[in-house]
């Protein structure tokens, strides 16, 4: 071989292995739905919502053992069209407090103009419309279908599943066609249900690790003048005992047709103390705020032991302006780290968006727990999301803004999935270091191949882009949606490229639900963030994209076809 060709090859296999040695932290599984879920009815979007809880791999999870997916049960919901408003929500969109903006469809539209701000609020009326007008007229078709992989769930008329317990049993709520809209669903069963009349709703949100109490809110009729709807109120029970039902601070259910509500949302036992999350009523105003709920074990039957704790600076009036039109507290860890969001009023837009503030409280047991909200890094001013979960190893997951433009007078923000190691006690540092310690979009954590991961992973995961992660195990997986790219007979295609904004030209996206395994061994340096298609091209069109380390390679390669062309001089004479 000449030395030209010699040259040529060297440096066509260092351009190669560095533009497409690609690694990987994950590996995503799409879950399918189950034949009885296709004959019940049309679906036209999967939604992966729990994953059953696991201490596999101890401190490291599934980073530190090979596991087999089929492991980690994941609980799935169906849709045909968008919820009228949120089946999981005590109140319409979580702060309408008179059931306003639900009597027709133009209060929908309402909505959307004062705390959306979109341009596109007749397109968004329009589909959440279309569910709530088929609830009001009695039409028995069912919006919402729940599965758990390889387990079983009783469908009733439409499902929800919030969590997932050890033995894979579903804990959420579901209404039943021309009755109840949500009644209970939990192994933890109180006395009493909404269809024996004893309250109009109950939802169920989280079962204790120790299978001893439930949490969720318990609801009663209630009503103004825009008709008969119902106040809940922060609920804790036993099996087949009565709920505990704890008070609002506001000390009313009905203040000039603003109607309290409270929420349990999480649970946890800590040091003889019970500690709850969610949201209680607040004020004159019934203002639906974030808060911590605490008491000692032994007088958890009695509600006016529990202590209702606001989180101040996520409150919706802060030195009396009206700040955030809601907050909640969506999970808490045995850290006693509590994650939630704060939804920005839609009069105090933060750079053309009236977002969903994500914060974290490092420690319930404070007095005065303060809320911080997230920023730097993928937590650019403004950027708005959702909390999904946090793990004991402090691993936060959810739903984020990936772009910054203005939503009002605009349409709503791309969003993707991330998780982010949060740094406070009881995080552990090895594991954290998987992640740089950084947060991180998902998708960056699913890009392509290397020593570590096994064969075929880059082009399986560059089917999918994770736009939501809604929860998170002590093994580290992770149960979520994704958008898939699919021909239009149905079969799995890649994207365009690896990059973001990558088009699916092949065929036309998917909603699915999937679930994320850690790859065995994977560390910091099979991290290779995914490009936006404009850097893309660049590094296409510019040499200088190899980098440091390979333009150290080629001079490697020079210095050696320097020696390689004296000592064929010197031979040759």
């Amino acid at each position: 071989m000449s030395i030209k060709a010699l040259r040529f090859v060297i440096i066509t296999m260092v351009f190669f292995i560095t533009i497409n040695s690609r690694a990987a932290l994950y590996e995503i599984i799409e879950v399918s739905v189950p034949s009885e879920i296709e004959n019940l009815g049309n679906y036209n979007e999967v939604y992966g919502v729990a994953i059953i809880p696991s201490v596999k791999g101890g401190n490291l999870g599934c980073f530190a053992i090979s596991c087999n997916p089929e492991e980690f049960a994941l609980a799935a919901e169906t849709r045909v069209t968008p919820d009228g408003y949120s089946y999981r929500e005590e109140s319409p969109f979580g702060m309408d407090r008179s059931f306003n903006y639900i009597q027709e469809y133009s209060d929908f539209k309402n909505y959307c103009h004062r705390e959306l701000l979109y341009s596109t609020c007749d397109i968004w009326a329009s589909n959440h419309w279309i569910s709530w007008n088929n609830e009001l007229v009695g039409d028995t078709v069912s919006n919402a279908l729940a599965f758990i992989e390889n387990g079983n769930f009783d469908n009733k008329f439409n499902n929800i599943i919030n969590r997932l317990t050890f033995s894979g049993e579903a804990i959420g709520n579901q209404s039943i066609a021309g009755g109840t809209r949500n009644t209970i669903v939990s192994p933890i069963l109180p006395n009493g249900s909404a269809e024996l009349g004893n309250w109009k709703q109950g939802r169920a949100w989280a079962i204790d690790s120790t299978n001893t109490y439930a949490v969720g809110s318990i609801a009663r009729e209630e009503f103004n003048e825009n008709g008969s709807h119902h106040t809940s109120k922060a609920a804790v029970w036993k099996s087949r005992e009565n709920p505990v039902e704890l008070q609002w601070q506001s000390g009313i259910a009905n203040y000039g047709g603003l109607l309290a509500q409270g929420s349990m949302r999480d649970i946890v036992l800590n040091d003889g103390y019970i500690y709850g999350v969610g949201y209680n009523a607040y004020g004159s105003g019934n203002y639906y705020n974030a808060s911590i709920f605490r008491v000692l074990e032994v007088d958890y039957t009695k509600p006016s032991s529990w202590k209702s704790i606001i989180i101040p600076n996520a409150r919706s009036k802060i030195n009396g302006n009206f700040v955030h039109s809601n907050s909640v507290a969506t999970a808490i860890n045995n850290n006693l780290v509590v994650i939630g969001v704060a939804k920005r009023s839609g009069s105090k837009p933060e750079n053309g968006a009236a977002n969903n503030r994500l914060f974290i409280v490092n420690n319930a047991s404070e007095s005065n727990p303060s809320a911080i909200f997230l920023s730097g890094g993928i937590f650019f001013n403004s950027a708005g999301g959702k909390a999904g979960a946090i793990n004991n190893y402090n691993e936060i997951v959810g739903q984020l803004d990936f772009e910054d433009t203005r939503e009002k007078g605009g349409k709503p923000r791309r969003k993707r999935a991330f998780i982010y190691p949060y740094n406070t006690h009881g995080t552990n540092f090895t594991r954290a270091d998987i992640f740089n310690n950084q947060a991180h979009f998902l998708d960056d954590l699913t890009n392509g191949d290397s020593i570590n991961t096994p064969p075929g992973i880059s082009s399986k995961n560059n089917a999918y882009r994770i736009v939501d992660a809604t929860d998170i195990n002590d093994a580290g997986v992770i149960a979520g949606t994704a958008l898939r790219c699919t021909s239009l007979n149905g079969e799995i295609k890649e994207y365009d490229d690896s990059t973001h904004n990558s088009h699916c030209t092949q065929g036309v996206e998917r909603l699915v639900a999937v679930k994320l395994i850690p790859i065995f061994n994977a560390t910091n340096s099979d991290i290779q963030s995914r490009m936006l298609e404009s850097e893309s091209r660049r590094v296409e069109r510019n040499a200088g994209s190899l980098g440091c380390f390979s333009l150290f390679i080629l001079a490697l390669v020079n210095y050696n076809l320097y020696i390689y062309r004296k000592r064929e001089k010197h031979g040759n004479n």
